[in-house]
Protein backbone atom coordinates (compact mmCIF):
# COMPACT_ATOMS: atom_id res chain seq x y z
CA UNK A 1 0.00 0.00 0.00
CA UNK A 2 1.33 3.42 -0.93
CA UNK A 3 2.33 5.69 1.90
CA UNK A 4 0.92 8.92 0.53
CA UNK A 5 -2.22 9.76 -1.44
CA UNK A 6 -1.35 9.36 -5.08
CA UNK A 7 -0.29 12.47 -6.97
CA UNK A 8 -1.92 14.99 -4.65
CA UNK A 9 1.26 17.04 -4.61
CA UNK A 10 1.80 18.02 -8.22
CA UNK A 11 -1.03 16.77 -10.45
CA UNK A 12 -4.48 18.16 -10.99
CA UNK A 13 -7.59 16.12 -11.79
CA UNK A 14 -6.75 16.02 -15.50
CA UNK A 15 -3.41 14.34 -14.80
CA UNK A 16 -1.28 17.37 -15.69
CA UNK A 17 1.96 17.44 -13.66
CA UNK A 18 3.36 20.78 -12.50
CA UNK A 19 6.86 21.81 -11.45
CA UNK A 20 7.70 25.53 -11.36
CA UNK A 21 6.21 26.91 -14.60
CA UNK A 22 6.43 23.51 -16.33
CA UNK A 23 3.27 21.59 -17.27
CA UNK A 24 3.43 17.99 -18.50
CA UNK A 25 0.31 16.27 -19.77
CA UNK A 26 -0.47 12.66 -18.91
CA UNK A 27 1.37 10.25 -21.20
CA UNK A 28 3.98 12.83 -22.19
CA UNK A 29 7.65 13.59 -21.48
CA UNK A 30 9.34 16.91 -20.74
CA UNK A 31 13.08 17.50 -21.08
CA UNK A 32 14.46 20.84 -20.00
CA UNK A 33 15.74 22.83 -17.04
CA UNK A 34 14.78 24.28 -13.70
CA UNK A 35 16.13 27.79 -13.29
CA UNK A 36 18.14 28.88 -10.26
CA UNK A 37 18.14 32.69 -10.51
CA UNK A 38 21.18 34.90 -10.10
CA UNK A 39 21.59 37.19 -7.08
CA UNK A 40 23.47 40.47 -7.66
CA UNK A 41 27.08 39.37 -8.28
CA UNK A 42 26.31 35.71 -7.50
CA UNK A 43 25.57 33.85 -10.76
CA UNK A 44 22.58 31.61 -11.19
CA UNK A 45 22.55 28.16 -12.73
CA UNK A 46 20.22 25.56 -14.19
CA UNK A 47 19.20 22.03 -13.20
CA UNK A 48 18.61 19.63 -16.14
CA UNK A 49 15.52 17.50 -15.57
CA UNK A 50 13.33 14.96 -17.35
CA UNK A 51 9.69 14.40 -16.38
CA UNK A 52 7.86 11.29 -17.57
CA UNK A 53 4.21 11.83 -16.65
CA UNK A 54 2.42 8.51 -16.85
CA UNK A 55 -0.86 7.94 -18.63
CA UNK A 56 -2.36 6.33 -15.52
CA UNK A 57 -2.35 7.32 -11.83
CA UNK A 58 0.47 6.32 -9.50
CA UNK A 59 3.07 7.77 -7.16
CA UNK A 60 5.53 10.53 -7.95
CA UNK A 61 9.09 9.18 -7.76
CA UNK A 62 12.00 11.60 -8.00
CA UNK A 63 15.58 10.59 -8.76
CA UNK A 64 18.36 13.03 -7.90
CA UNK A 65 21.87 12.56 -9.31
CA UNK A 66 24.83 14.90 -9.27
CA UNK A 67 24.45 16.40 -5.81
CA UNK A 68 28.24 16.14 -5.92
CA UNK A 69 29.54 17.10 -9.33
CA UNK A 70 32.30 14.50 -9.70
CA UNK A 71 30.12 11.49 -8.86
CA UNK A 72 29.62 10.38 -12.43
CA UNK A 73 28.03 6.93 -12.40
CA UNK A 74 24.64 8.21 -11.13
CA UNK A 75 24.63 10.97 -13.76
CA UNK A 76 25.25 8.51 -16.59
CA UNK A 77 22.73 6.05 -15.19
CA UNK A 78 20.01 8.72 -15.25
CA UNK A 79 20.43 9.06 -19.01
CA UNK A 80 19.91 5.32 -19.35
CA UNK A 81 16.86 5.29 -17.09
CA UNK A 82 15.30 8.17 -18.97
CA UNK A 83 15.53 6.34 -22.28
CA UNK A 84 13.99 3.16 -20.84
CA UNK A 85 10.74 4.76 -19.67
CA UNK A 86 7.69 5.13 -21.91
CA UNK A 87 5.18 7.51 -20.28
CA UNK A 88 2.28 5.83 -22.08
CA UNK A 89 3.08 2.65 -20.14
CA UNK A 90 3.90 4.37 -16.84
CA UNK A 91 1.71 4.62 -13.75
CA UNK A 92 2.47 7.82 -11.88
CA UNK A 93 5.23 10.32 -12.56
CA UNK A 94 9.00 9.88 -12.77
CA UNK A 95 11.06 13.03 -12.21
CA UNK A 96 14.76 12.75 -13.06
CA UNK A 97 17.24 15.36 -11.86
CA UNK A 98 20.18 14.59 -14.12
CA UNK A 99 22.72 16.91 -12.49
CA UNK A 100 21.65 18.70 -9.33
CA UNK A 101 24.89 20.62 -8.92
CA UNK A 102 25.85 22.01 -12.32
CA UNK A 103 28.50 24.43 -10.98
CA UNK A 104 30.37 21.52 -9.34
CA UNK A 105 29.91 19.30 -12.41
CA UNK A 106 31.17 21.81 -14.95
CA UNK A 107 33.85 23.00 -12.52
CA UNK A 108 35.00 19.38 -11.89
CA UNK A 109 35.14 19.90 -8.14
CA UNK A 110 34.71 17.34 -5.37
CA UNK A 111 32.42 17.86 -2.38
CA UNK A 112 31.99 21.62 -2.83
CA UNK A 113 30.68 24.08 -5.37
CA UNK A 114 33.49 26.11 -6.97
CA UNK A 115 31.84 29.48 -6.43
CA UNK A 116 30.90 29.42 -2.75
CA UNK A 117 32.82 26.36 -1.46
CA UNK A 118 29.62 24.91 0.02
CA UNK A 119 28.63 21.24 0.05
CA UNK A 120 25.16 20.87 -1.49
CA UNK A 121 24.54 17.79 0.65
CA UNK A 122 24.99 19.94 3.75
CA UNK A 123 22.86 22.86 2.53
CA UNK A 124 19.21 21.80 2.83
CA UNK A 125 16.54 23.09 2.99
CA UNK A 126 18.38 25.91 1.26
CA UNK A 127 17.82 29.64 1.11
CA UNK A 128 16.25 31.53 -1.81
CA UNK A 129 18.38 34.56 -0.87
CA UNK A 130 21.60 32.63 -0.17
CA UNK A 131 24.64 31.60 -2.20
CA UNK A 132 24.22 29.63 -5.41
CA UNK A 133 24.54 26.27 -3.61
CA UNK A 134 21.94 27.32 -1.04
CA UNK A 135 19.62 28.47 -3.83
CA UNK A 136 20.02 25.15 -5.63
CA UNK A 137 19.08 23.38 -2.39
CA UNK A 138 16.02 25.62 -2.08
CA UNK A 139 14.86 24.82 -5.63
CA UNK A 140 15.40 21.09 -5.07
CA UNK A 141 13.44 21.28 -1.82
CA UNK A 142 10.48 23.24 -3.11
CA UNK A 143 10.23 21.93 -6.68
CA UNK A 144 11.42 18.33 -6.36
CA UNK A 145 11.18 17.03 -2.78
CA UNK A 146 7.91 18.77 -1.93
CA UNK A 147 6.29 17.36 -5.08
CA UNK A 148 7.43 13.78 -4.52
CA UNK A 149 5.93 10.76 -2.81
CA UNK A 150 9.25 8.89 -2.97
CA UNK A 151 12.78 10.13 -3.60
CA UNK A 152 16.14 8.51 -4.37
CA UNK A 153 19.31 10.51 -3.69
CA UNK A 154 21.87 8.73 -5.85
CA UNK A 155 25.60 9.03 -5.18
CA UNK A 156 28.93 7.34 -5.77
CA UNK A 157 32.28 7.69 -4.11
CA UNK A 158 33.63 11.10 -5.10
CA UNK A 159 36.60 11.44 -7.44
CA UNK A 160 39.01 10.94 -4.51
CA UNK A 161 37.13 8.11 -2.78
CA UNK A 162 37.34 4.35 -3.18
CA UNK A 163 33.89 2.98 -2.26
CA UNK A 164 32.77 -0.65 -2.20
CA UNK A 165 30.46 -2.46 -2.04
CA UNK A 166 27.63 -0.55 -3.67
CA UNK A 167 24.89 -0.06 -1.10
CA UNK A 168 21.48 1.45 -0.50
CA UNK A 169 20.66 3.33 2.69
CA UNK A 170 17.75 4.87 4.55
CA UNK A 171 17.03 6.81 7.73
CA UNK A 172 15.93 4.31 10.37
CA UNK A 173 14.93 6.90 12.99
CA UNK A 174 13.76 10.03 11.17
CA UNK A 175 10.40 10.87 9.62
CA UNK A 176 7.96 8.78 11.63
CA UNK A 177 6.95 5.13 11.45
CA UNK A 178 5.23 5.18 8.07
CA UNK A 179 8.00 7.12 6.34
CA UNK A 180 10.66 4.86 7.88
CA UNK A 181 8.77 1.73 6.80
CA UNK A 182 8.37 2.98 3.22
CA UNK A 183 11.99 4.15 3.08
CA UNK A 184 13.15 0.71 4.21
CA UNK A 185 10.84 -0.89 1.67
CA UNK A 186 12.37 0.92 -1.30
CA UNK A 187 15.92 0.54 0.05
CA UNK A 188 15.44 -3.24 0.06
CA UNK A 189 13.63 -3.18 -3.28
CA UNK A 190 16.59 -1.42 -4.89
CA UNK A 191 18.16 -4.86 -4.85
CA UNK A 192 21.70 -4.34 -3.55
CA UNK A 193 23.14 -6.84 -1.10
CA UNK A 194 24.31 -4.22 1.43
CA UNK A 195 21.93 -1.84 3.19
CA UNK A 196 23.04 0.92 5.56
CA UNK A 197 20.73 2.28 8.23
CA UNK A 198 21.39 5.96 8.87
CA UNK A 199 21.08 7.04 12.49
CA UNK A 200 19.59 10.25 13.76
CA UNK A 201 16.28 12.02 14.03
CA UNK A 202 16.17 15.75 13.40
CA UNK A 203 14.31 18.24 15.57
CA UNK A 204 13.72 20.69 12.74
CA UNK A 205 13.89 21.02 8.97
CA UNK A 206 16.88 23.34 9.34
CA UNK A 207 18.80 20.57 11.11
CA UNK A 208 18.06 18.11 8.28
CA UNK A 209 20.88 19.40 6.07
CA UNK A 210 21.23 16.25 3.93
CA UNK A 211 19.06 15.71 0.84
CA UNK A 212 17.29 12.56 2.01
CA UNK A 213 17.11 13.74 5.63
CA UNK A 214 15.23 16.81 4.42
CA UNK A 215 12.93 14.56 2.40
CA UNK A 216 11.96 12.24 5.24
CA UNK A 217 11.39 15.16 7.60
CA UNK A 218 8.94 16.48 5.01
CA UNK A 219 7.11 13.16 4.90
CA UNK A 220 8.68 11.86 1.69
CA UNK A 221 9.93 8.26 1.81
CA UNK A 222 13.55 8.44 0.73
CA UNK A 223 16.71 6.41 0.30
CA UNK A 224 20.32 6.96 -0.66
CA UNK A 225 22.39 4.95 -3.11
CA UNK A 226 26.18 4.69 -3.32
CA UNK A 227 27.56 2.96 -6.41
CA UNK A 228 30.86 3.90 -7.99
CA UNK A 229 34.19 5.38 -7.01
CA UNK A 230 37.11 7.58 -8.00
CA UNK A 231 35.28 9.32 -10.84
CA UNK A 232 35.08 6.06 -12.79
CA UNK A 233 32.31 5.39 -15.32
CA UNK A 234 32.48 1.60 -15.48
CA UNK A 235 29.25 -0.28 -16.26
CA UNK A 236 29.78 -2.32 -13.09
CA UNK A 237 28.87 0.86 -11.19
CA UNK A 238 26.32 2.33 -13.60
CA UNK A 239 24.20 -0.78 -14.21
CA UNK A 240 23.37 -1.48 -10.53
CA UNK A 241 21.90 2.03 -10.32
CA UNK A 242 19.84 1.60 -13.48
CA UNK A 243 18.61 -1.83 -12.44
CA UNK A 244 17.90 -0.63 -8.91
CA UNK A 245 15.75 2.27 -10.09
CA UNK A 246 13.71 -0.09 -12.28
CA UNK A 247 13.40 -2.45 -9.31
CA UNK A 248 11.96 0.33 -7.15
CA UNK A 249 9.55 1.31 -9.91
CA UNK A 250 8.33 -2.29 -10.11
CA UNK A 251 7.93 -2.40 -6.33
CA UNK A 252 5.80 0.75 -6.51
CA UNK A 253 3.83 -0.72 -9.44
CA UNK A 254 4.84 2.15 -11.71
CA UNK A 255 6.05 -0.27 -14.41
CA UNK A 256 5.26 -3.90 -15.10
CA UNK A 257 7.23 -6.77 -13.61
CA UNK A 258 8.36 -8.13 -10.28
CA UNK A 259 11.32 -6.59 -8.44
CA UNK A 260 14.39 -8.61 -7.54
CA UNK A 261 14.68 -8.67 -3.77
CA UNK A 262 17.93 -9.74 -2.09
CA UNK A 263 17.40 -12.89 -0.04
CA UNK A 264 19.81 -12.13 2.79
CA UNK A 265 21.09 -8.55 2.62
CA UNK A 266 23.86 -7.38 4.91
CA UNK A 267 22.59 -4.63 7.21
CA UNK A 268 24.97 -2.02 8.62
CA UNK A 269 23.53 0.00 11.49
CA UNK A 270 26.49 2.16 12.51
CA UNK A 271 29.54 3.69 10.87
CA UNK A 272 32.90 4.63 12.35
CA UNK A 273 34.94 7.37 10.69
CA UNK A 274 38.46 8.74 10.75
CA UNK A 275 39.21 12.37 9.94
CA UNK A 276 42.72 13.38 8.98
CA UNK A 277 44.68 15.35 11.56
CA UNK A 278 47.24 16.48 8.99
CA UNK A 279 47.80 18.13 5.64
CA UNK A 280 49.99 15.97 3.47
CA UNK A 281 50.12 12.93 1.20
CA UNK A 282 48.03 9.81 1.68
CA UNK A 283 49.29 6.30 0.90
CA UNK A 284 46.56 3.66 1.10
CA UNK A 285 47.78 0.21 2.14
CA UNK A 286 47.76 -1.89 -1.07
CA UNK A 287 46.78 -5.01 0.89
CA UNK A 288 43.48 -3.47 2.02
CA UNK A 289 40.54 -2.92 -0.30
CA UNK A 290 37.16 -1.31 0.23
CA UNK A 291 34.54 -3.99 0.68
CA UNK A 292 36.91 -6.03 2.87
CA UNK A 293 36.03 -6.93 6.43
CA UNK A 294 38.65 -5.32 8.66
CA UNK A 295 39.38 -5.73 12.34
CA UNK A 296 39.75 -2.78 14.66
CA UNK A 297 43.35 -1.58 14.56
CA UNK A 298 44.11 -2.88 11.06
CA UNK A 299 46.57 -0.59 9.27
CA UNK A 300 44.77 1.11 6.37
CA UNK A 301 47.35 3.60 5.20
CA UNK A 302 49.93 6.22 6.05
CA UNK A 303 49.96 10.02 5.92
CA UNK A 304 53.29 11.71 5.20
CA UNK A 305 54.30 15.33 4.97
CA UNK A 306 55.16 16.76 1.56
CA UNK A 307 58.76 15.56 1.90
CA UNK A 308 57.84 11.95 2.67
CA UNK A 309 58.24 11.97 6.44
CA UNK A 310 55.61 9.76 8.06
CA UNK A 311 53.12 11.66 10.20
CA UNK A 312 50.56 9.02 11.06
CA UNK A 313 49.58 5.41 10.46
CA UNK A 314 45.82 5.29 10.00
CA UNK A 315 44.13 2.25 11.53
CA UNK A 316 40.59 0.91 11.38
CA UNK A 317 38.53 2.63 14.10
CA UNK A 318 36.26 -0.41 14.49
CA UNK A 319 35.70 -3.90 13.14
CA UNK A 320 33.40 -4.08 10.13
CA UNK A 321 33.15 -3.56 6.39
CA UNK A 322 35.54 -0.97 4.97
CA UNK A 323 33.06 1.17 3.01
CA UNK A 324 35.15 4.20 2.06
CA UNK A 325 38.90 4.79 1.84
CA UNK A 326 40.69 7.76 0.33
CA UNK A 327 42.00 6.73 -3.07
CA UNK A 328 44.18 9.68 -4.13
CA UNK A 329 47.27 11.28 -2.54
CA UNK A 330 46.17 14.79 -1.46
CA UNK A 331 44.86 14.88 2.09
CA UNK A 332 43.85 17.87 4.18
CA UNK A 333 43.26 18.24 7.88
CA UNK A 334 39.63 17.37 8.59
CA UNK A 335 39.14 15.13 5.54
CA UNK A 336 37.01 12.04 6.19
CA UNK A 337 39.51 9.46 4.96
CA UNK A 338 37.99 6.22 6.32
CA UNK A 339 34.47 4.89 6.88
CA UNK A 340 33.92 1.45 8.44
CA UNK A 341 30.42 -0.02 8.57
CA UNK A 342 29.51 -2.01 11.67
CA UNK A 343 27.50 -5.08 10.74
CA UNK A 344 24.16 -5.57 12.50
CA UNK A 345 23.96 -8.76 14.54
Amino acid sequence: MLLISINVKAQNDSGVFYIADIEVNAGETYRGFLEVPAMQNDPGTVIPITIHNGSSPGPTLSLIAGIHGSEYSPILSMQKVSELIDPTELAGTLVIVHIANMPAFTGRTIYFGPQDRKNLNRSFPGDPEGTVTERVAHVLTTEIIDKSDYMLDIHSGDANESLRPSYSAYYAEAGGKEVIAESRRIAIAFGLETIVQFAGDYDSLDEAIYTSAQAVKRGVASMDVESGELGMIDDSYINPITNGVLNVMRELEMIAGEPYLPTNPLFINDRARIYSEHNGIWYADPLVKTGDYVSEGTALGVITDYHGNELETVRAPASGVLLILFGTPPVNEGDNIVVVGKVMN
